[in-house]
Order: structure tokens, then sequence, then C-alpha cells
């Protein structure tokens, strides 16, 4: 028999994955929190009880399912110390892999327009996350001096709109041409 808390839990990712699915079918602007209560089988008042609003329900979507969570494990200080190709690959293998799999997810992120802001945030954190690890093997004169910022956006901008186009990029590849090594 599952506790109080394991029940509340359960509950809250049925939640998640009821509005996942609404949000992908209806887009973030078309989709209501009847829409989404139904799709669970709960009440709109339950719905609320977890979640404040239906833009609370796209910002947790992005923030615990998004990739930023796998971004900050693969940029642990055991990551920071292998060479950058090699991190940067897995990295945006990762990333690209998320995007392949989770199609629902790829859909609100591209149309959560309610959460601009929170979506925003989530962005730039990645990108500040991925422009400190650059700088730093910058320091530790791995790479070359570059404007980390915009690598960081074009690592990620560059997957995420060949996996929005269907025209997947080789992330090893987009890697090597961005940061060559001396061979």
């Amino acid at each position: 028999m599952k506790t109080r808390r394991e029940q509340a839990e359960w509950r809250r990712e049925q939640l998640l994955d009821a509005a996942l699915r609404v949000f992908a079918g209806k887009g973030v602007d078309g989709a209501s929190v009847k829409d989404i209560a139904q799709a669970a089988g709960v009440t709109p008042g339950l719905l609320y009880r977890y979640f404040d609003s239906k833009e609370a329900l796209v910002e947790t979507l992005l923030a615990e399912r998004g990739f930023l969570p796998r971004l900050r494990e693969l940029l642990t200080a055991d990551n920071r110390a292998r060479p950058a190709v090699e991190v940067l690959t897995e990295l945006l293998g990762a990333f690209d892999g998320l995007l392949a799999d989770n199609a629902d997810l790829m859909a609100v992120f591209f149309s959560a327009t309610q959460a601009r802001a929170a979506l925003a945030d989530l962005v730039s954190e990645g990108q500040r996350l991925i422009g400190d690890f650059l700088a730093a093997r910058v320091a530790a004169g791995e790479l070359r001096p570059h404007d980390t910022a915009t690598a960081a956006k074009t690592l990620f901008a560059t997957v995420a709109v060949g996996r929005r186009t269907g025209s997947a990029v080789d992330v090893a590849h987009l890697v090597e041409l961005l940061f060559p090594c001396e061979r």
C-alpha cells in the first residue's frame, strides 16, 4: 500500500503526463485546465491542488522533464576533467536524443508562449552552464579563446532546429566543426 506521499507523487506525475499529452495535441495556448483534468480523469479542482495554473504545469514539465537536469548531471566535476570535444559530443547527443524520444515535450517547448519567461530562464541557464564549461576549457588551454556564450547558443540551437525541421544534426561533426582538434 502506498503512503500518502507516494500517492501524491504518483498523482502529480499522472497530471504531468496528462498535461504533456494535451499540450502536445492542442498546443499550450489551445489547451485548458479542464482538458488536462479530463485527460487525467480528475476534477480541475484537484489539478489546482497540485499546480497553481496551466502556466505552472508548463513550467514544471519543461524544468523537470526537459534537458536541464541531464545537463547538470553531464557537467559534473568528473566530466569537466574530460576532453571538451568528448563531453560536448556526449552532451549534444543526449540533448538530441531527448528531443528525438520526446516529441510531445518538444512540441510543448516550441509552443510554450504562455510560459515564455520561464522557458527563457531555462534556456538561459542551459546556455550559461555550457558557456561556463567552454570558458573553463579555454582557461585550461584546451580550447582556443572564443565567445563562449555564442558558442553555447549555437550548439543548442543547431541541434534543436535540426530536430524540429527533421534534419537531425550529426553532433560529433558539429562539435568538430566548431572546436577543431589539433591533429
